[in-house]
């Protein structure tokens, strides 16, 4: 790390001279190349960037530059100027949109450059870029994982600042702290410290926020082993001075708070991660090791190792928030216990919480200065806004100022909204990343993955709207899409690195995943609104990266809370019930050999149809069939519908259905199931079609009939369809999503099922069943013995009946499921009698339409 050190400090000493001497800025500055010049004026004079007095400037510079003008304070001062006064007569070589912008710009009380009144401040750009600033940014990075290694802190992170100085005016020097994972910002700890100077220095510094500092302890030094060798000194003191400031964390109860009635009745925190880490981390050491063992490479960024380490790292008397959304807080506590596990329960990583409040704060969008909102959809994160939300308490609730003090929380006496969390600023601007499936797929990322996009084609060539890229910072939020032929939203992304050159030397933008779509949004969803009718992506889809404005950005977010929040719900009430045939006491009436014998030929043929008479429990069946291959009672991963003459390949697939804009596309109930098991491909999902040969099959499933065969499943069997708008818009149905349909033997008026569709399905058929597994079953429920007995004995006389009717046969008979639903509380003879008359009668009076005497018989027989 020498060499970097050096490399670092030698530039330091360069522009220590530019910054301090005027004459020698001006002077380096005349003397750049042409080359230098020419890139700095496109980058300045690009006009169709936002219109910026400070880039203005430094185009004009770069422009009289490259015309062999010399650059003097009196020239810059000058052209400040003729930007002040809106001189639109000097700018104009400017086009007239963009001088437009010029004297349409608000001025204000404060200078328009009263930021950049030293020339290093206007200038320092022109000099740091490119190579120099890639090279000394990716040193940085160098330095302080070295760091992090050789002072072996490893639940330690690093934040580094380059000579755009802390708000990008500009700076001599550039600077590493080291400072705890659990703190969400450097400014809360105390740091290991080293200045990259002309005069470096390194030791211990005192982060901003930090009440009533011990003084720094800097040392000045010359190399990196002097450096390392003058924070090993200090380790133990740092770490010890960390280890007594309170943190301040977030932590979500389940999916819309489902789960925070139990966390606030049993006094805990929990997080679940059972299919990730169903084990105890009490005895790993390191994030590092708790990413290996979960199965993930040692330096992953998955939001869930990161989360729960964040979770067991978290010391006793640090302050939680329980959050419901990104703008709703539900209560306040403090951790009383270290981590412990619970093997049994549905969240098993836990601690003990005394919670203090569970009076809810609303948070309104910009009620805190550029903070739309005020939670990260994390499951447990530090938060900056802690002063914040504890203010807003004992302002909407004075009487915990009791509590707070009881617990030694601090809040201020005097409130003020307007000031930022801190001095950075916090501005967020918005976009939308078109992913291409053929190269790269969202789906096989995970939450808090940090992924990378090139600003340049393959051939080296700009993308479109490459000023897109160049735009970007760390902060901005952007929709995750993926193109044809999938054509659905499916995460939400944070920037966490403006365009730089990587390692590879390519240019590229930085990303993590903050949030996996549970249900991916469909183009169609978001092309139909009328709010985003201006939206730039959907007036030209072709490109990459395309800037959205706030509205737009919320006008999308809402249409994905309004899809999943329900969803995910769901997923949160459900994942925890585990489901096994054997232990169901309300299984359907199969042995164990027979059920299985059913689920071997769902997985082998895809697609099965359960027929038979009305009430042997086919529909019932079909969900006990997902419920055992998922082995979870999870509805959300089960969608049914029910087939009638009316029924469409526009209900089913696709079609064009009347809306705001004219006819709009939009996509059927089948087409968005199979596109949600497309972006869950670890997961089986369950499609059930109640009534299946009441619809007009050939015309509901078109040219379906191919791609549900159980070989033809896949990708590589896509196809386009019927309403596709493009080559590229195809569709196929998953291997993970199975077909389960219904059909009642029963019927009369309806057709034979389609033998080209019949050839598709495994057709499995039910029959009544009033064996010692339905007595058990019918004891359980509170019938007497006798009534049990009765019912068999006359059902089955009556089936026998049925069965040998020659008009009639098995399709006819009376299934067992009409007396499955006694309930102890009834009278058994009312009960039974109602079934009779209402259920029963109706039925054979159907079937014998033309012979009511039999009709009499069998009611005679069914009757005690």
């Amino acid at each position: 790390m020498e060499e970097q050190f050096r490399y670092i400090v030698e530039l330091a000493k360069q522009y220590k001279i530019y910054n301090e001497n005027t004459t020698e800025l001006y002077r380096a500055l005349n003397a750049l190349s042409e080359d230098a010049i020419q890139s700095i004026y496109e980058e300045y004079g690009d006009t169709e960037v936002r219109f910026q007095p400070m880039n203005v400037m430094r185009s004009e510079v770069a422009r009289n530059l490259l015309n062999k003008v010399e650059i003097s304070e009196e020239l810059v001062e000058e052209i400040k100027n003729k930007i002040r006064t809106k001189d639109l007569s000097y700018f104009k070589h400017l086009p007239d949109e963009f001088l437009k912008e010029l004297k349409n710009y608000p001025l204000g009380k404060r200078d328009l450059f009263a930021n950049w009144q030293k020339p290093w401040s206007m200038f320092h750009t022109f000099f740091y870029r490119d190579k120099t600033k890639e090279t000394v940014q990716l040193y940085l990075n160098q330095l302080g994982k070295k760091l992090i290694q050789d002072l072996e802190l490893k639940d330690y992170q690093t934040h580094w600042v380059d000579f755009y100085g802390a708000s990008n005016f500009g700076s001599d020097s550039c600077w590493i702290a080291l400072y705890p994972i659990q703190k969400d910002s450097h400014q809360d700890a105390y740091q290991f410290f080293i200045l990259l100077s002309a005069a470096s220095e390194a030791g211990r510094m005192a982060g901003f926020s930090i009440s009533d500092p011990k003084p720094n302890s800097l040392i000045k030094v010359s190399r990196y082993s002097e450096a390392l060798d003058v924070l090993n000194k200090q380790k133990t003191e740092i770490i010890s001075l960390n280890m007594k400031i309170r943190d301040y964390f977030k932590i979500s109860p389940g999916s819309q708070a489902s789960f925070w009635g139990k966390f606030f009745q049993d006094g805990i925190a929990a997080i679940s991660y059972q299919e990730l880490i169903p084990f105890d981390i009490t005895d790993i050491t390191s994030l590092e090791e708790l990413n290996e063992k979960a199965g993930l490479g040692k330096d992953s960024m998955s939001n869930q190792t990161w989360d729960l380490w964040l979770f067991r790292k978290a010391k006793v008397g640090d302050v939680i928030f329980a959050n419901k959304g990104t703008n709703t807080c539900v209560g306040i506590g403090i951790l009383k216990s270290e981590y412990f596990f619970e093997k049994s329960e549905d969240y098993p990583h836990r601690r003990k919480v005394k919670w203090i409040t569970d009076k809810v704060y609303q948070y309104k969008a910009n009620t805190l200065k550029n903070y739309k909102t005020i939670f990260r959809p994390d499951t447990f994160t530090p938060t900056k806004v802690w002063q914040f939300l504890l203010d807003e308490y004992i302002r909407l609730y004075p009487e915990l100022a009791k509590v707070f003090e009881e617990n030694n929380i601090s809040y201020s006496k005097t409130i003020s909204i307007d000031k930022p969390i801190d001095d950075e600023p916090k501005e967020i601007n918005f976009w939308w990343l078109n992913a291409n499936p053929a190269i790269w797929t969202i789906s096989s990322f995970k939450e808090g993955d940090v992924q990378e996009y090139t600003a340049r084609n393959e051939k080296g060539n700009k993308r479109r709207i490459y000023k897109h890229f160049q735009n970007v910072k760390p902060g901005d939020l952007m929709i995750g899409y993926e193109s044809s032929p999938v054509k659905q939203v499916k995460a939400i992304f944070e920037i966490t690195k403006e365009l730089h050159m990587s390692e590879n030397q390519e240019e590229i933008i930085e990303f993590q995943m903050i949030e996996k779509l549970e249900i991916p949004i469909h183009w169609n969803d978001l092309h139909n609104d009328p709010g985003l009718k201006d939206c730039e992506v959907f007036k030209n889809n072709q490109g990459s990266l395309f800037k959205l404005t706030e509205d737009e950005f919320d006008i999308i977010r809402d249409i994905i809370d309004n899809k999943n929040i329900l969803q995910e719900r769901i997923l949160d009430e459900t994942k925890s019930k585990k489901y096994s045939y054997e232990k169901d006491i309300e299984k359907p009436f199969l042995s164990a050999s027979e059920f299985q014998q059913i689920i071997s030929l769902l997985k082998r043929k895809k697609n099965i149809i359960l027929q038979g008479p009305p009430g042997v429990g086919k529909t019932f069946l079909a969900r006990k069939i997902a419920y055992s291959m998922m082995g979870s009672e999870n509805d959300a991963q089960i969608n049914m519908v029910q087939f009638h003459q009316s029924y469409s390949y526009e209900d089913f697939i696709q079609g064009l259905r009347p809306g705001k804009k004219g006819f709009e596309l939009r996509n059927g109930i089948f087409y968005d199931f199979c596109k949600l098991a497309i972006a869950h491909q670890d997961r089986d999902f369950f499609f059930i079609i109640d009534e299946v040969n009441r619809g007009n099959l050939s015309k509901i499933f078109g040219e379906l009939m191919m791609l549900i065969e159980s070989d033809k499943r896949g990708e590589k069997y896509a196809i386009k369809l019927t309403y596709a708008e493009d080559e590229a818009d195809t569709f196929y149905v998953p291997k993970n999503l199975y077909i389960i349909g219904t059909m009642n033997t029963a019927d009369r008026s309806l057709a034979i099922v389609d033998y080209a569709l019949r050839r598709r399905f495994a057709f499995v058929t039910l029959q009544p069943i009033y064996d010692d597994n339905f007595k058990s079953f019918l004891a359980s429920k509170g019938v007497s013995e006798k009534l049990v007995e009765h019912i068999c004995t006359a059902v089955q006389k009556v089936n026998h009946q049925i069965k040998n009717d020659v008009n009639l046969g098995n399709g006819f008979q009376i299934g067992h499921s009409y007396f499955c639903s006694f309930k102890n509380s009834i009278d058994e003879n009312k009960w039974y009698d109602e079934v009779l008359v209402y259920e029963i009668q109706p039925l054979l009076e159907e079937i014998w339409f033309d012979n009511l005497d039999n009709v009499n018989a069998m009611i005679n027989i069914l009757k005690k």
